[in-house]
């Protein structure tokens, strides 16, 4: 009779213990990252009631005790949300926060933001741990590149925050347990600028024969001139043979002489190509020009002639320090063009600007460049020419363009694979689009952070570069079931749960096991219908156990009173 009476004594402390779980449950089954718990009862003990020679013992079993509670380790509902520090586990693991007592614990809890300091912080004020990429570092700069951060940077603090420099990178490694830190994200991030080193350039070049009349000018040495100082006239005659200026002279193609005096008036007369593509003036009157003075006599030919061939190449480089800088190349073809195949001249300038066009000023064309139709004034940085060569198909064969100097830095333009058509083709029936390629970056300013999938923390920036700045680190444990619960949805590790872990693979490198999704919270996975279910089951056994205790109370009053 006591027996029954203390079970269900027992009894309605389990049940007890068990309401108080369940009702734990559904008071959270708000809470961001809430794990549910299950109430475990076992008995309390037991008595054998048979000897002990039987086959079979008769037990009996004398109440229940509360044991302890089992989180439901199942996934919760993701909720997407605005904030891109809101994080959530898609699978296995905890985050890793630091308290303000500069304990870890762990949490499913993903709700972070940035705090006044630039800090990771969850809404409690903990910090979240990750792996550092140990790139960014605090740097110096002038009073005009911080106003460039905008809104980030205070010119009237007292105390204006500290500019880093970042040096890219795509992804962080997770490295070993225990290397994490708190997280910081300065509002200065700068991105450096990077000079160009490289340019790849492909495109078609047009070997078409094209003729046209053209105006060659003639050496002194093609030709003999006499002068007759006391009459004042002037005799030339000469012979022109082909050259790779003047190419196949015809009879009847014009001679233009013109004579200079000191004080620069001119005198002008033409005549033609005879038979034998000989030419001559005979006495020429002069006597209006200063004969006082050697006069200066030029001879040009006008030819119908195969023309030079040009294209042009304007592509916008970085220079060291940050500026657009401008590589311009132009390719000139060799006429004539020989019988298989073509050869072009290459002439490649690095132009970085100066100033807008200043009509008063004058420029040295061996110094600067003036683009006269958007009146700007380029520094010529770098000159360098080459020779290129193709085959009959248009395949390039040779490249004697040297490296240039951008600023000090080397910039090496790739023209195209020697024996293929991967770059520049000098060809008639093979078209492509002028493309090209380039490295370097300008100078870019913390627009915003956010995150990936991979975990990483990531700074984007407004030159459109971003780099990974940390990693989130999820850890993870041989037994869940062993993490003693701490206060506000925290757990700590147990010699139960085991050390925290990094999953890793065959090569020993750690990753993180499972996704870290941003712009999401796990909600909690409780589920209302099942916890009600189960207080209305608690509820019961509650009522059950307590019946018991006044059933016992009747049986014990009825066998008090067989005394009187």
């Amino acid at each position: 009779m006591n027996s029954s009476l203390y079970n269900s004594v027992s009894g309605v402390k389990s049940f007890q213990f068990a309401m108080d779980v369940q009702s734990n449950n559904i008071a959270n089954i708000n809470t961001i990252g809430f794990k549910g718990s299950t109430p475990e009862i076992s008995s309390l003990f037991s008595t054998t009631l048979a000897g002990t020679y039987a086959a079979y013992t008769n037990d009996d079993s004398l109440g229940a005790s509360s044991q302890t509670t089992a989180f439901n380790m199942n996934q919760g509902i993701l909720q997407n949300t605005d904030n891109a520090f809101d994080l959530a586990i898609g699978g296995e693991g905890w985050f890793g926060v630091q308290g303000l007592n500069e304990k870890t614990y762990f949490t499913r809890a993903g709700q972070f933001s940035i705090d006044s300091n630039g800090d990771l912080v969850d809404i409690n004020g903990n910090y979240l741990l990750a792996t550092s990429g140990n790139n960014i570092t605090p740097t110096t700069l002038d009073e005009t590149t911080l106003s460039k951060f905008g809104t980030y940077y205070k010119s009237t603090a007292k105390t204006p925050a500290q500019p880093y420099a970042i040096n890219a990178t795509g992804d962080v490694p997770l490295g070993s347990v225990g290397k994490q830190t708190k997280v910081h994200l300065p509002d200065l991030l700068y991105y450096p600028p990077t000079a160009t080193t490289n340019v790849s350039y492909s495109a078609s070049l047009n070997p078409k024969v094209t003729t046209g009349s053209v105006s060659v000018p003639l050496n002194s040495d093609d030709y003999t001139q006499t002068v007759t100082a006391a009459s004042g006239k002037i005799s030339l005659n000469g012979t022109t043979t082909h050259t790779s200026a003047l190419q196949n002279p015809q009879p009847g193609d014009q001679v233009l002489v013109t004579v200079t005096d000191n004080a620069g008036k001119k005198l002008t007369t033409t005549t033609q190509l005879d038979a034998s593509n000989q030419w001559s003036i005979s006495n020429v009157n002069v006597s209006e020009l200063d004969t006082s003075s050697p006069l200066n006599v030029s001879v040009s030919v006008t030819s119908n002639q195969e023309v030079a061939n040009q294209d042009h190449a304007s592509i916008g480089i970085i220079g060291p320090d940050g500026d657009k800088d401008t590589l311009d190349m132009t390719f000139t073809k060799r006429v004539p063009q020989a019988a298989s195949g073509t050869t072009w001249d290459v002439t490649a300038n690095i132009y970085s600007f100066y100033e807008n066009y200043d009509s008063t000023k004058t420029y040295d064309p061996a110094l600067y460049y003036v683009d006269q139709k958007d009146a700007k004034v380029y520094e010529i940085v770098d000159t360098q020419t080459g020779t290129l060569e193709f085959d009959g198909a248009g395949r390039l064969l040779s490249n004697s363009l040297p490296a240039l100097s951008n600023g000090g830095t080397t910039l090496n333009v790739n023209l195209g694979t020697l024996n293929s058509f991967d770059g520049l083709v000098s060809s008639t029936s093979i078209t492509k689009t002028s493309s090209y390629q380039t490295n370097g970056t300008v100078e870019g300013f913390l627009k915003n952070y956010g995150m990936d999938g991979n975990g990483n923390i990531i700074a984007e920036f407004d030159n459109g570069k971003s780099s990974a700045i940390a990693k989130v680190a999820v850890y993870h444990f041989q037994n869940d079931q062993g993490l003693t619960s701490a206060s506000s949805n925290l757990f700590e590790e147990s010699s139960n749960s085991g050390k925290a872990i990094f999953y890793t693979d065959k090569d020993g490198n750690a990753f993180l096991g499972s996704n870290v999704l941003n712009h999401r919270l796990e909600g909690s996975n409780v589920s209302m219908a099942t916890a009600l279910t189960e207080l209305i089951v608690i509820q019961k056994a509650f009522t059950a156990s307590s019946k018991g205790i006044t059933t016992s109370d009747e049986l014990l009053q009825n066998a008090i009173n067989m005394k009187q």
